[in-house]
């Protein structure tokens, strides 16, 4: 049956314009990011916190960062896809670019990290702060955390499926990496750094994390409230 090239190039043109508006529906608005977001980033040197807080000015986003070494301030807009961060962070003394771009659903944000224009590649997971734990984000958050030592200590996590990655923050501001895992309400992490090496375990009820822990030697128990 022969094709009417009109008909057909009218129907073509149709169907862009409803995917260009699905595409504009589904893109979330300027409100939707505005909080406090709790990220990961992973890179071929391993995975890297990091806490984007996000605030709108003037009709503008406006951002601000914390667990990297940035240089100046993070960049956040709203995209059709869905969302974009761009920053620089000091390496080995030379500013490197970082961008991410992925996609928002609700209060979970992912994508794809590009380091250094393409120079190496990566992804990136994360929560809302707040919003999230009433979506049943597990473990995601910042937390205040007191042990058998007094407290003054806090714990950052970013949790993808049963995987959890963060950062354990001590009174002193020294900073170690975590990773492990959260299934059911068990929580088993990793502490991997040259002066505190170790194992966290806990158990989330109610909303508060409690547990024990044995890092560099020193053994005992802990707690911790998710921070507003």
């Amino acid at each position: 049956m022969p094709i009417n090239t009109q008909n057909f190039r009218a129907f073509v043109a149709a169907a862009a314009v409803l995917c260009a508006g699905t595409a504009y529906a589904q893109a979330p608005s300027a409100n939707d990011l505005v909080g406090t977001w709790n990220l990961t980033l992973t890179s071929p040197q391993g995975t890297h916190p990091m806490t984007v807080d996000v605030k709108e000015d003037a009709g503008k986003l406006v951002a601000t960062a914390s667990g990297l070494p940035l240089v100046g301030a993070p960049t956040v807009a709203t995209t059709d896809a869905g969302v974009r961060i761009a920053f620089a962070i000091d390496y080995q003394g030379q500013p490197i670019d970082i961008v991410m771009t992925g996609k928002v659903t609700g209060a979970q944000m992912k994508g794809a990290v590009d380091y250094a224009g393409g120079a190496a590649s990566g992804d990136f997971t994360g929560s809302k702060a707040g919003a999230s734990a009433s979506a049943g984000a597990g473990v995601t958050g910042s937390w205040d955390v007191t042990g058998d030592g007094g407290g003054g200590w806090s714990l950052t996590l970013t949790q993808d499926g049963t995987a959890v990655a963060g950062m354990l923050k001590s009174p002193d501001g020294m900073e170690v990496p975590v990773k492990g895992t959260f299934e059911g309400s068990a929580l088993a992490l990793n502490v991997n750094a040259d002066a505190a090496a170790g194992t966290v375990k806990g158990t989330l009820e109610d909303g508060k994390l409690k547990g024990s822990y044995d890092i560099g030697g020193n053994a005992g128990s802990w707690s911790a409230t998710r921070k507003p």
